[in-house]
């Protein structure tokens, strides 16, 4: 199970770290995700969200 938004895809972005001394190394931008409960036709799964979908309420329309 990949970090992933389930609802809306959202996942790990790259970019820069810059020091002090504007040096330069690659680094991760990860998502806020939490891991849901939700129902999908009867059955109940867990999935991973980000904070935007569960506070939008995405997760209870499944």
């Amino acid at each position: 199970m990949s970090r992933v938004c389930h609802f809306c895809g959202k996942k790990a972005m790259t970019g820069n770290a810059v020091s002090h001394s504007n040096n330069k190394t690659r680094r991760t931008f990860n998502p806020n995700l939490q891991k849901v409960t939700v129902e999908k036709s009867g059955e109940i799964k867990k999935v991973y969200a980000c904070t935007k979908c569960i506070k939008a309420g995405k997760t209870l329309t499944v």
